[in-house]
């Protein structure tokens, strides 16, 4: 007679064997020797081990936008006479963006230049005043005082000159801003003024910005941080791109976090060498950690522990058999544990079913 007694993987308690006494019916008796004791386990109390890829995964979301932008400001006070690119064109390095009327500091420049020319003339002079008034003192025909005052003369002159020369590499740098390039490939994102339109200086012209490389701004909580590293990949959706899944990179964290959250700033880059991405799109992302290939993970609850060591409960022609392991790398989140000593396709028990011991017949409901 066998009796199986099913485990009610709820209860803490593991089942007691009972005791079949022989009972004498219609002059034939059972003997005991003929009698065994199994414990029934749930589907849902075992597991098969299986290869699988495992990582811990923090969950980001932000919007994208171009790691490389300029915002071209005017640096000249004047009236823009060409303006020959829109929002959405795209420019190549060196290309025109804006030209103003230069014909005003064409003039300073002039004049300027002019006043330099005179003042050369007058040192011109004032060195030959000095250079004879030199002789005549040495001769005895002119004082000191009169020497010093034809030097001091030519010093203040010279002086004159420098600032004056100053002056002119201001207005010929003025000169130069009454032309805007572009400094790299990109796009123009913005552009608030208008042919025709006269601005003073600092006023804002255009945004460009270069696609090929976006950035997406995340907040990451402050307690899941210390599992965030440099260059950790990064899976990511974009709306608009439905299936299809771009990868990013960590390339930067911020020390601290941001004021009256707690959250810290993690900046991903995306390659985006096809131009498909756009700034401002919202994108979702999922951070591996601590990410492992082809290993074989069991619940933390499946491995036991006594004085031999670390061990898991294997079931193995209907019996329970101790089989020792090593532990590798943990994922908390996932509540996962890297074993060696376990072959794919073994059975384990992997409920908090503490106390089941080895050596103890089993089967597995369903099996």
């Amino acid at each position: 007679m066998t009796i199986i007694i099913r485990w009610n993987h709820k209860r803490f308690a593991a089942a007691i064997a009972i005791a079949i006494s022989s009972l004498a019916q219609a002059g034939t008796a059972v003997s005991q020797d003929k009698q065994s004791t199994h414990i029934e386990l749930a589907q849902a109390d075992v597991s098969k081990a299986v290869r699988q890829d495992v990582a811990n995964e923090v969950r980001i979301a932000g919007s994208l936008t171009p790691i490389r932008r300029s915002t071209l400001t005017s640096r000249v006070s004047s009236t823009i006479i060409e303006l020959p690119v829109q929002i959405g064109d795209v420019v190549t390095k060196g290309d025109l963006l804006v030209r103003f009327d230069t014909e005003g500091l064409e003039s300073a420049v002039t004049a300027k230049r002019a006043e330099i020319e005179a003042l050369n003339a007058q040192i011109e002079l004032a060195e030959a005043v000095l250079e004879r008034n030199t002789t005549l003192g040495e001769r005895g025909a002119a004082s000191e005082a009169t020497r010093l005052e034809a030097r001091a003369n030519l010093l203040n002159l010279q002086a004159q000159l420098r600032a004056k020369q100053a002056e002119v590499a201001d207005a010929e740098r003025s000169l130069a801003y009454g032309e805007l390039r572009a400094q790299f490939n990109g796009v123009v994102a913005a552009r608030p003024v208008e042919q025709g339109q006269t601005v003073a200086m600092n006023t804002d012209l255009m945004t460009i910005v270069d696609l090929s490389q976006m950035e997406v701004d995340a907040g990451v909580p402050t307690s899941r941080i210390p599992l965030v590293r440099l260059k950790q990949p990064v899976d990511l959706t974009v709306e608009g791109f439905p299936g299809r899944t771009f990868t990013g990179e960590v390339v930067r964290i911020s020390p601290t976090a941001v004021a009256g959250s707690r959250a810290v700033r993690v900046f991903i880059a995306i390659d985006n060498a096809q131009r498909l991405l756009r700034g401002g799109m919202f994108t979702t992302g999922i951070l591996k950690i601590d990410d492992q290939k082809d290993v074989i993970a069991l619940p933390a609850a499946s491995i036991r522990h006594d004085t031999g060591g670390s061990f898991v409960l294997k079931v193995e022609d209907g019996v329970l058999r101790r089989q020792s392991v090593e532990l590798g790398t943990s994922w908390t989140d996932r509540d996962l544990v890297e074993v060696s000593g376990i072959e794919e396709g073994d059975v384990v028990v992997t409920a908090p079913l503490r106390d089941l011991v080895a050596g103890t017949p089993v089967a597995v409901e369903g099996s």
